[in-house]
């Protein structure tokens, strides 16, 4: 299996000690020793910086860990190949990107979806992968969705609308915990093990909200351990129950 990690503010924030705490489990202290890659949206674009090697080995993802990017919405991932045949690959690699109406959308995953890729069912249409991994189809399939209910540009609740019955037949071929974001929501969906952390931070003198998601905790902090579809915006979860009738 592999690891999330994301971040959602109101404002530009770094994730500098998130990622120094990630980095080691990336094949130091844990065996997610096949990738890693980070996601920094400016606006509608994302900045990505991803290696096919273990992060505990990273140069580049020390750098980063010290440089300070800021963003108000990042996504990383540290990966552990499943199956080993789609092994160390740029193209295995997450998070994935696509462009849907002038936005980059951005992916990533963790889990298995058996027997997804052999479904003719769930062909990918306009979106096609890449690479091997059943995740880089299921986020194909989920932008598929998107662009032919043309919902993209619409509001939340048409988005939801739209993903989450896509999302639960998805989750019937295994584990099926991910990020996906447009660069202003944060789509989490928490199957097996997904854990939030809720902090106020304050930058350039202006006190803000934070949301940080992981996989597994990166603090001693108490990280409330997450079940089912959440979305985030501007440091602060979306009710649901508040954006889709029931």
């Amino acid at each position: 299996m592999c690891e999330l990690f994301a971040m959602s503010a109101r404002f530009p924030t770094d994730v500098n000690r998130s990622l120094a705490l990630l980095r080691p489990r990336g094949g130091e202290i844990g065996p997610h020793s096949d990738g890693w890659g980070v996601a920094f949206y400016e606006g509608r674009a994302a900045r990505i910086f991803k290696e096919p090697i273990p992060a505990a080995e990273s140069a580049c993802l020390a750098f980063m860990s010290d440089y300070g990017f800021v963003s108000r919405l990042v996504i990383g991932h540290i990966r552990r190949a499943n199956p080993e045949k789609f092994g160390r690959s740029s193209a295995n690699t997450h998070p994935f990107e696509r462009e849907l109406e002038g936005r980059s959308w951005v992916f990533a995953h963790n889990g298995k979806l058996e027997g997804l890729r052999d479904r003719p069912d769930f062909a990918s249409r306009r979106f096609k992968p890449i690479g091997d991994t059943d995740s880089e189809l299921a986020f194909c399939l989920l932008l598929d969705a998107i662009a032919s209910a043309g919902v993209a540009a619409e509001t939340l609740p048409r988005v939801i609308e739209t993903l989450a019955p896509l999302i639960e037949r998805l989750s019937g071929f295994g584990v099926f915990n991910f990020l996906l974001s447009d660069g202003d929501y944060l789509f989490v969906h928490a199957h097996t093990r997904l854990s939030m952390l809720r902090r106020i931070c304050r930058r350039d003198g202006c006190e803000q909200e934070v949301a940080l998601l992981a996989t597994e905790p990166l603090t001693a902090e108490e990280w409330t351990p997450l079940s089912g579809l959440h979305v985030f915006g501007a440091g602060r979860e979306i009710l649901l129950t508040d954006v889709v009738p029931a």
